[in-house]
């Protein structure tokens, strides 16, 4: 069965500070529908698999993209030459 976790689960987990886990969702660097979700009359609750696959794709130094742009948040790529907007995904 999938584990689903509270913002202050998964700071604990992470050794975080809550306030961090909601800088990151407000950033982008987690996603609503990948890494979190909001069911009505709860809180955001996060998928562990979810962040588990994002901290460790967040430990290679190479992820895989042959140019030279740089990741953003929000899933913009700085240098681009179409606007910055990732459409790779």
């Amino acid at each position: 069965m999938e584990e689903y976790l509270t913002i202050s689960a998964v700071a604990t987990r992470l050794g975080l500070k809550p306030k961090t886990v909601k800088n990151k969702m407000a950033s982008g660097i987690f996603r609503k529908g990948t890494h979190y979700f909001s069911p009505p009359g709860l809180g955001p609750r996060f998928k562990w698999s979810a962040v588990v696959a994002w901290l460790e794709q967040s430990q290679d130094p190479h992820t895989g993209s042959d140019d030279d742009s740089i990741p953003m948040a929000r899933g913009y790529q700085l240098g681009k030459s179409n606007g910055g907007i990732d459409t790779a995904q």
